[in-house]
């Protein structure tokens, strides 16, 4: 979840916590005023408690509106007890949305911390607003583990604390400078302390990743597959001796430039005129536009691999023999003119309604130490012969290095570890056959083209296969 679709689902769920908040105050007041009128009730509570009580209200049913309401009953209903595993999966993808979700997660909390003491007199105590953070945590956890909606993790508990304690930190700060009209530096370095640890974390581990001659692997796991719980057979005969390969680069891999480029060559070549605007998808960039009839279109950028989409969202129609060529022969010259169409390229028609250009692979990447071109392209038209869609899916990788790698028998390890990606969760009594293994390629974090050892087969029978790739190089 990126920065922007974090503030679409707070504005998307922010007028539901005001009006239930609205509902929730007036229900107090009324059974305030019962209590006081009816029962005689002793406890008095001033308009500015009456006030902190709303906005407690309004955040904690924001709260579970994001955590629940804002989410399908899409989870099995685990536990996740590995802690850091957030950090490790953020790293593994070096993902700006990975960490925008772990400091979200951390200030979510925070007008809890920071309302709660203005609220209650005892919550000044550190240890109460402590406790009543993870009180109410653990409710919100298992409120998630019930209805599906979420895993119950030891991470949010965690991530969910430090933010209460920033808001806590804060208030204790403005109330010392407040009661003691004087700026005391205890109270300030305690909100400070927190925001700057996090910096100086952030800004380490940036540098160590800018040392690192290539990427990291998102294939990796966060956290181990629970293997105990499985039967694990293999029919394979693999070998111990470590091997070589090749290492290879994308060359529009995070290329700012390129495509800077692409949107002017669509604007010149389809009429449209780019706003400008940007948004995030995970790693990827989307630009919106507006064609000659002012209608939406949209450019999505993958940013590691090079590869982009540009889409119209009208309909396609049909390609006659006579049109498949004549724009085929058309948006070749452009591609080749626009060096975005490699010499191997093989065009074809596909389904009567798309124009296709192929690029095939190399048969053995792991030997070859040359530049080499892979992918497709793929585009449609409407019934006005005007483009629709199109699908660059080319990239062009130049050769780096040739590194050494761990043995099959080695990767197989990693296998039996529970060290890959898996994406359902083994079930208890599981038999795992593992019928095949081949070195592959995927994309790093970088846009380096790596070697990796990939394990086919099927978990109980044919029809329920099983994949999973484990990283090649030796380290």
């Amino acid at each position: 979840m990126d920065i922007i679709t974090i503030f679409q689902v707070l504005l998307r769920w922010g007028v539901f916590a005001l009006i239930g908040g609205l509902l929730l105050a007036l229900t107090i007041s009324v059974g305030y005023m019962i209590y006081k009128k009816a029962f005689h009730g002793q406890k008095s509570m001033s308009k500015t408690q009456g006030i902190i009580l709303f906005l407690l209200s309004c955040w904690l049913l924001l709260v579970l509106a994001l955590t629940t309401l804002s989410r399908g009953a899409n989870f099995t209903g685990s536990f996740n007890i590995d802690f850091f595993s957030a950090y490790v999966n953020a790293w593994n993808k070096w993902s700006i949305s990975e960490l925008q979700l772990i400091i979200f997660n951390m200030l979510m909390f925070t007008p809890l911390g920071f309302l709660l003491p203005l609220f209650w007199k005892k919550a000044e105590k550190f240890k109460v607003t402590l406790f009543v953070s993870i009180g109410l945590t653990v409710c919100i956890e298992i409120v998630q583990l019930l209805t599906g909606t979420g895993i119950f993790e030891l991470d949010d508990l965690f991530h969910n604390c430090i933010g209460s304690m920033l808001g806590y930190f804060c208030i204790m700060a403005v109330l010392s400078i407040i009661r003691e009209r004087r700026v005391r530096f205890v109270p300030i370095g305690k909100v400070l302390i927190l925001p700057c640890v996090i910096g100086m974390i952030i800004g380490t581990v940036s540098f160590v990743y800018e040392q690192q001659p290539y990427g990291n692997m998102p294939i990796l796991p966060a956290a181990k597959q629970d293997m105990s719980m499985i039967n694990l057979t293999a029919d394979l005969s693999l070998t111990e001796q470590p091997a070589w390969a090749s290492i290879y680069k994308n060359t529009y891999a995070e290329d700012q430039d390129y495509i800077e480029r692409i949107i002017a060559q669509l604007s010149e070549s389809e009429d449209v005129i780019f706003s400008g605007v940007q948004r995030r998808e995970g790693e990827n960039r989307v630009y919106t536009g507006k064609s000659p009839n002012s209608e939406d279109v949209q450019l999505n950028f993958f940013f590691r691999t090079g590869h982009w989409r540009y889409t119209t969202w009208r309909d396609t129609a049909t390609l006659t023999e006579e049109a498949a060529k004549s724009y085929g022969d058309f948006y070749k010259n452009w591609l080749k003119e626009s060096g975005l169409l490699p010499d191997t390229a093989v065009f074809s028609i596909q389904n009567n309604d798309t124009l296709r250009w192929d690029a095939p692979e190399e048969n053995d990447l792991s030997i070859a130490k040359t530049a080499f071109t892979s992918g497709s392209i793929l585009m449609q038209f409407d019934s006005n012969l005007e483009l629709t869609s199109m699908h660059y899916g080319i990239s062009w990788n130049e050769y780096v290095a040739t590194e050494e790698i761990i043995s099959p028998k080695a990767a197989f390890k990693k296998v039996e570890d529970g060290n890959f990606e898996q994406y359902v969760p083994f079930r208890q009594g599981d038999t795992l056959w593992v019928k095949e293994c081949k070195l592959a390629y995927v994309y790093d974090t970088k846009g380096f083209y790596q070697p990796v050892y990939r394990f086919t087969g099927y978990i109980n029978n044919n029809d329920n296969s099983w994949d999973c790739q484990i990283p090649a190089l030796a380290k």
